[in-house]
């Protein structure tokens, strides 16, 4: 049944846990197997390491592996993106590119049993280097766990060259990644609360520092209002207060 499998497919399902069985051995378990009432006994060769190690590939055999419980989630696929996207972060869209281009050539050399990347052309037809559906899906599950993207089975089909894949791998990023870099208002707003909290908490102030400091704060608030309710007019107009007033003022926002 195996007889037509390349070294390639052999080194394939190595990685996956699944061990090639002698003849001998192979003849052996199906005699076992024909002896027992069960119908979907399976006669192979199993290696829990390859079987822990790439468990996601093959739930269903993943779960002949004990796994010792884990006190913290730890989330692959967040830390996958952000590694990547940490070695991309400040690069050309140039040298991106070309990250991403040998990102992909080195996970096809290993799903084809290739020993260098270089053998993985960038222009080259998945198809044509040897890529059947089989690999597409294990090349697909690579570059998942490289990423932390979530990828079409049909990957390599829909972008059939390595360049075009890493094209689309790069899009994708940007796409996941946009916000990434814009600030949040509220939280840098938070940030500068605490670190006010701990300015005034400071006992190094002279007297004459309270008059300017009181007019930064009520400069402050009185624009905050003003972008809050630019329409309705302010009640309790914090320009009129006083030193003293100002300071409870602050001592009740910040739970002081």
């Amino acid at each position: 049944m195996t007889q037509h499998l390349a070294d390639h497919d052999k080194a394939r399902m190595r990685r996956l846990g699944l061990t090639p069985l002698s003849t001998p051995h192979a003849l052996h378990l199906l005699d076992e197997a024909m002896l027992t009432q069960r119908p979907t006994l399976v006669a192979t060769r199993l290696d829990p390491a390859a079987l822990s190690e790439h468990g996601a590939a093959l739930p269903l055999l993943s779960r002949l592996v004990a796994r010792p419980t884990r006190r913290v989630v730890y989330d692959d696929t967040a830390a996958s993106m952000t590694g990547l996207v940490t070695r991309l972060h400040g690069l050309s869209a140039e040298h991106r590119h070309s990250e991403l281009v040998d990102l992909v050539r080195s996970n096809a050399a290993t799903v084809l049993g290739r020993t260098n990347a270089a053998d993985i052309n960038a222009g080259s037809v998945f198809q044509d280097l040897g890529f059947d559906s089989l690999t597409a899906v294990e090349l697909r599950n690579r570059l998942k766990t490289a990423t932390g993207l979530t990828l079409s089975p049909t990957l390599i089909f829909d972008y059939p060259t390595p360049t075009a894949l890493a094209q689309h791998l790069d899009d994708q990023l940007a796409e996941t990644t946009s916000g990434a870099d814009q600030p949040n208002p509220l939280a840098r707003l938070n940030e500068i609360t605490r670190e006010l909290q701990t300015l005034l908490n400071h006992t190094g102030w002279k007297p004459e520092d309270k008059p300017h400091l009181t007019t930064r704060i009520q400069t402050l608030l009185s624009t905050l209002r003003a972008h809050l309710d630019p329409e309705e007019p302010d009640d309790d107009d914090i320009t009129t207060a006083t030193e003293s007033q100002l300071f409870a003022i602050l001592d009740e926002e910040l739970g002081t």
